[in-house]
């Protein structure tokens, strides 16, 4: 019996020991606790501005021999007039070929100097954009000024561009998720051209030359662009270069602000999907413009709330209810305006029980601040997005850009982390108070309004939209 209880005794000693040491070397293996990021170094910049109103900013960044060129102008889909999508036809008919060189020949030519041509079209702000190794940054100006100064415009591509858009158009309104998208900004933006997402398909063909030709005339001009180089160059040599390739650019007229009125709620639409296994969801209102104090701590309200993997509605609704699999929220930016919306596909028997847990987390933020550790989280992580997000030649073109489209202040960036650090509790809660009312919400829902409409009717946060 001793030598039982004795043998027990070293077995349990050596089990703690054994425990202890495992433990010893797990503990060992964490990664060490990450600590507060720097303040963002913004790279020094020097801008000049040509007799037509062309703006140019140098932005020397980085080691590696390239440059991003990006020449970025006030116009997109907010000047699409009565035609959706015409800015994004116009801007893809520039690379289309010019009067002296075919799209094949600029792709090579391009291609020859190690980088290849990209564009975008946003709803307030579009952009022509190269990236060259840095020794080839002069010529890329001249194949870039020739793009825009004497684009072709040949009818033949404007049909082909037509057809595959056309096609893109049936395909995406297929799609629940841009079918609520289309209805959801609509509702908040009526006749406004940030409500027009998608044009008809009679629409999209009655897209003319003359249309492209009088986009371009009045829309991409000098005065409302602003061109970019940032990277490794030489920037006599460009200066000298750009002025010469762009000296013949009219200037233009100025953009003209146009008001922005948006609607509230609360509003409820639905859309048949018959028979759909699933909803789709985007829940919603018109929010604060980037340049309003609140801005940032919105932001961060948003982050906390639904706009992060870790987010309370994310942990809710995905992970221990296992209603959707990848809910999200998210602010989105305007000039003079924005739009915050949760939006989700759901399994359809849970779709009034996970708007439930979404209505329920706002109205909990609203009255209940975080703690310190849950918001310390969420600015180590904001702070540290922040930083990676600028770690490139476009990121910083995108960054000033931004401040530029909507007039924040020079300190924007400099000070962005040391503002998130400043952010307390008691303002994120204030945010979700002050503007995500629920009654003043938009709800879009595609799916099986048979099966839906019982459920909806069941949720108390929703009584007013019906």
């Amino acid at each position: 019996m001793y030598l039982i209880k004795k043998s027990f005794n070293l077995l349990a000693v050596a089990s703690i020991l054994s425990f202890s040491l495992i433990a010893s070397l797990y503990a060992k293996e964490q990664p060490p606790v990450g600590s507060k990021p720097s303040n963002f170094q913004v790279p020094k910049t020097s801008t000049m501005q040509l007799d037509n109103g062309l703006k140019v900013t140098f932005i020397p960044y980085g080691t590696t021999p390239k440059a991003t060129i990006r020449l970025i102008t006030n116009t997109g889909n907010i000047d699409d007039g009565n035609q959706p999508w015409l800015a994004d036809l116009s801007y893809e008919m520039l690379r289309q070929g010019t009067k002296t060189q075919s799209a094949k020949e600029i792709a090579e030519n391009i291609a020859s100097m190690g980088g290849q041509i990209n564009s975008s079209v946003a709803m307030d702000s579009s952009w022509l954009g190269v990236d060259v190794l840095s020794e080839f940054s002069t010529n890329a100006i001249d194949v870039l000024a020739d793009m825009v100064l004497n684009p072709a415009l040949a009818s033949s591509d404007l049909t082909r561009i037509k057809t595959d858009r056309t096609r893109q158009l049936k395909v995406q309104l297929s799609q629940p998720g841009n079918i609520a998208s289309q209805a959801f900004y609509k509702a908040i933006y009526a006749n406004h051209p940030y409500g027009e997402l998608y044009p008809s398909e009679e629409s999209l063909s009655g897209i003319s030359g003359d249309d492209i030709s009088q986009y371009l005339a009045n829309n991409l001009v000098a005065g409302r662009s602003h061109l970019y180089i940032s990277g490794v160059f030489e920037q006599a040599s460009l200066s000298e270069k750009i002025a010469s390739a762009f000296s013949s650019w009219q200037k233009g007229q100025a953009k003209k602000s146009m008001s922005v009125i948006s609607q509230t709620g609360p509003k409820l639409i639905m859309l048949e999907r018959e028979n759909s296994p699933q909803s789709t969801i985007r829940l919603g209102l018109a929010a604060i413009a980037p340049d309003h104090p609140d801005a940032l701590a919105m932001s961060m309200m948003n982050t906390l709330l639904g706009g992060a993997f870790s987010s309370r509605i994310t942990s809710n609704i995905r992970e221990d209810k296992g209603y959707t699999y990848s809910p999200y929220s998210t602010v989105v930016n305007r000039v003079n305006s924005g739009v915050w919306f949760q939006s989700a596909d759901i399994t359809l028997e849970s779709t009034g029980a996970a708007l439930t847990e979404v209505f329920n987390e706002i109205n909990l933020l609203a009255k209940t601040p975080p703690s310190k550790e849950e918001l310390d989280g969420i600015k180590n992580y904001m702070a540290g997005i922040f930083v990676l997000r600028n770690s490139s030649r476009a990121a910083v073109i995108n960054q000033l850009s931004f401040i530029e489209l909507h007039q924040l202040s020079d300190t924007y960036l400099k000070d962005y982390v040391a503002n998130v650090y400043n952010v307390t509790p008691k303002e994120i809660s204030e945010m979700a108070s002050k503007y995500l009312t629920p009654e003043k919400m938009t709800l879009v829902v595609v799916g099986d309004k048979a099966q839906l409409t019982p459920q909806l009717k069941a949720v108390k946060s929703l009584e007013a939209y019906w």
